[in-house]
Parts: structure tokens; sequence; C-alpha cells
């Protein structure tokens, strides 16, 4: 019986005053279910309620048909909805799709789901309607079939992302190119930005040279942030800036330096000192398109980047130098009989000695500017004075190797070597400077100072290759395997 006068709290139950019973606020939903519902994942298990009829986008005709159509993305951006209505959508994704047939518009709306958008990936869409926008502003001009589809809302139509099973072979053949024959309105980036720009459908084949980070920029119309990725091109006759804005500067993360091929058809022009390109909402992007002026390109670049790194290494089956040191007749060569070899029509590889005197080293001047290793990666220089350096696009891990720049002008009686230009292996740097890379990396400016004294005019005989730089895997410049002192 409970006691005379007692508070109404002593007829409940006490409950333990413990923390981990402590209510946490999600109104009685997991984590998981809340993430479920405020950032849903595409549904790739979607099964339709009919039958889709696969087709081509040339063989589309408006109106209603359960049609799926399979391409590649080739452009899209967002535009956020006006409304603001609970219901709404937040927005529609504007994509291009383009398959070996033609190029259409795709409106995609979305309310909470998150679409991982990049050029080049490869869609399908399947839809019960399409329409036709050439006397609307639905649709861009160059596309005029378009579909407007809404799979949150609507289950009659679904949008997937084929992310794996790419092999870079389907819908890679630019529109109205014909194999043997010179696409249409193709132009060099030096004719396009000297008035080329003009031309209603031209074209610009580039190669990527480099791809920036990404920085946030305030844009002049509103003030708004958005993130923004310049993409360094060239081809043969000079280089450019295309830029990215958006959503659209993931798609730069895949590019690689000096190997994927663009090929731009009506993009905007910028004018200025330099040639700036940007993508507009009619402009078409073909990645790696499978075109012979794609091939010639891409193998222009690897000669190119073979001349221009910052530390190539040896090319691998070129020179046989065992067989050169176990024969009984081993030539000495001098400069001048380099320079003429190099002048033939039909110069082959040669392999011998070269006895130099050299003239000038550069090993404080380099320790001091923390230079002394180097190597290159997403086409952007990487120095330290460590045997691995971080690349500044990709944050991957670089192993660095000896600076070649750190052998100045080599010379014999006949002739000179200019800074830089001979590519030692790690065998020839070793017994050049009696130490390895990682030795060198770690020594005092002292140390340092003393091997530069010792070196500077030591006369040394180098094991060297040479091929003509047209070769398939020639550079034009000497191979060093060994240094014999």
């Amino acid at each position: 019986m409970a006691p005379q006068n007692a508070a109404i709290e002593s007829f409940f139950q006490q409950r333990p005053t413990n923390t981990s019973l402590a209510c946490e606020p999600g109104e009685g939903f997991t984590q998981e279910e809340i993430e479920s519902v405020l950032h849903p994942q595409v549904d790739n298990t979607w099964t339709p309620d009919a039958p889709y009829e696969h087709v081509d986008i040339d063989e589309l005709d408006a109106g209603p048909r359960c049609v799926l159509i399979t391409g590649r993305i080739v452009n899209f951006y967002n535009q956020p909805a006006t409304q603001k209505r609970p219901q709404s959508a937040k927005g529609c994704l504007r994509l291009l799709v383009k398959d070996d047939t033609g190029v259409m518009t795709v409106r995609l709306w979305y309310s909470h789901m998150e679409y991982k958008l990049q050029l080049g990936q490869i869609v399908s869409i399947w839809t019960p309607h399409v329409s036709n926008g050439d006397h609307g502003s639905l649709a861009v001009p160059q596309a005029p079939m378009f579909v407007s589809i809404f799979p949150e809302r609507d289950r009659s139509c679904h949008f997937k992302i084929h992310e794996s099973g790419d092999q870079g072979l389907q819908y890679k053949k630019p529109l109205e190119y014909c194999e043997g024959n010179a696409l249409p309105e193709l132009m060099t980036l030096k004719n396009f930005a000297e008035g080329g720009y003009e031309v209603p459908n031209s074209r610009v084949l580039v190669c990527v040279k480099g791809v920036g980070a990404k920085r946030k920029v305030a844009t002049k119309k509103g003030g708004d942030v958005n993130d923004l990725v310049k993409v360094m091109v060239f081809d043969d006759t000079t280089e450019a800036t295309f830029s990215l804005w958006g959503p659209m500067t993931a798609s730069a993360a895949n590019w690689k330096a000096s190997h994927t091929v663009l090929l731009l058809t009506r993009p905007g022009y910028n004018p200025g000192k330099s040639v700036w390109l940007s993508l507009k909402n009619h402009t078409i992007v073909d990645i790696d398109p499978a075109i012979s002026d794609a091939f010639w390109l891409r193998a222009f670049a690897q000669r190119m980047i073979k001349k221009s790194h910052v530390n190539p290494t040896i090319p691998a089956g070129v020179f046989d130098f065992d067989s050169f040191l176990a024969s009984d007749t081993k030539m000495l060569f001098t400069f001048a009989d380099i320079d003429y070899i190099a002048r033939l029509d039909d110069a082959e590889p040669i392999v011998g000695y070269l006895s130099v005197v050299i003239y000038e080293i550069f090993l404080t001047k380099l320790h001091r500017r923390n230079m002394l290793l180097g190597n290159e990666c997403c086409g952007i220089p990487i120095y330290a004075n460590a045997i691995a350096g971080k690349c500044k696009h990709c944050d991957k891990e670089v192993p660095l190797r000896v600076n070649p720049r750190i052998l100045g002008t080599v010379m014999d009686e006949t002739g000179c070597s200019a800074t830089g230009k001979m590519i030692l292996s790690h065998q020839a740097w070793e017994h050049l400077l009696g130490r390895s890379a990682a030795e060198l990396a770690s020594a005092s400016s002292e140390l340092i100072e003393y091997l530069e004294q010792r070196l500077l005019f030591l006369r040394v005989t180098l094991l060297f290759g040479w091929a003509v730089e047209d070769n398939e895997s020639g550079i034009g410049r000497l191979c060093i395997e060994d240094v014999r002192m």
C-alpha cells in the first residue's frame, strides 16, 4: 500500500537512467532507411511491364511507342527546377545521347536520385513516348527527337548507366563519317581559331595534354560558385584550353594525357590571345572516336611526349647491349660520327662507346632547387629531393628518377651534347655518381658540392645506343646504358 500523502511519481516504476537507452533522432527509422529515401540509388533491377523495342536513333518516330535506346553521352548539363513544391522535381538533366546513326535529346527529371554522369558513358533509356522538338526549345536543333522521363515517379520509363562491360568499341563512329573519306568540316585548331569557328558544323580533333585541378569559381551571372576544370589540348598546329563546368568536370578525371583524343563538334570559342574552347548546349564531344585521324593524332602525341618528357627511360627492345659487350669488335664513336649517321636517310640503330669530358654539371644548383630527382605524371612535371613524389592531378605516388639535367654540356674533340639531352639508365647514374638515387636524395649539401667538384672536367667512357626519331621506339637522343671511368 502506498504511504499517506505520497507523490504521484511513487505509483510508477522508475526507469533506469542509462545512456544506451536514450532516444536518438530519426523518428523510429534506421540510418540506412533514411539514406535510402534522401539519397536513393539507381534501381538497375527494374523490370519492364511491356515489351520494349530496341531501335537506333535514326529510326525514331514521334508518338507513343515503347522503345529502348542505347548510346553514349556526348553532352549534358543540369537545369534546376524553378518550382519549390515538395512534390515537384528538383531539377532536370539535359543529355545528348548519340549512337552510330544519330543524336537525340533526353530530359531526365529527378527528385532525390543522384545520377553520376560522365561524358562517354554508355546509357540505356526505356521510354513509352518519343517527341519531336523541331519547332520548340525542348531539344537542340541538331538533336530534334527527344524524350522526357521521370523514373522516380513513372514506372513505365527507366534510365540505366552501364558502368561495367564497356570495352570502348561501341558507338565510337562520328556522325557523317564514311570510312576512307575525310570527315566533313574537320579542321585544325589553328584554322578553327583563324575563322573556322564561324562554320556552322565545325569540327576539331584534339589530344589531351594535361588536366588541371578542380577549383571553385564565382560565375559572372548571379555570383553562384561553380566547379571549373581547365583541360589543355593540342594538335599538330597549336594548343588550346578546353573548359569544363559543373558536373561535367568529373568526366576529365578519366582522361589520360597524350592518349585521350576528343572530337569536338560545334565547340564554343572565346576570342583572345590564346585559343579558348568551351562546351555549349549543342556541342558534341566524341571521346576516342574510331577514325584514322584520331589514331594518327594519338601516335603523334606519343612521339611528342617522348621528346618533351622531363625524364624519359631508355626504350626497351631497341638496343642489344649484351650482344655488343660479348662481341670481339667494339666501335668507338665521336659526336661527329653520330651526327653524320643521324643525317642519313636510312639510318639504323647503333651501339658503341663514346669518350667524353664532363664540361658542366649542376648538382648543387638542382639540390638547392629541390630538383635532384624528377618524373612526369598526367603531363605535369614532378621534382623533389626524394625517390617518390605525389602527382598534383591524380594524387598518385610517382617514383622519381635522377634528373637528367644534372649532366650539363658533355663534349669530345668533335662536338658536344646540350644539357639534359642524354637518357641515362639507373646503372649509368650509379656508376657515374658512385651512389644510388636514394643515397643521392638523402646526401648533405657538403657531399653534393664535393661530388660536383669531383666530376667536373672528368673524362668518362659512355656505353650508348642511338635510334632515329622516326623509328617506332626511337626518340632521337643518346641513350646511355653504362658509364665507365
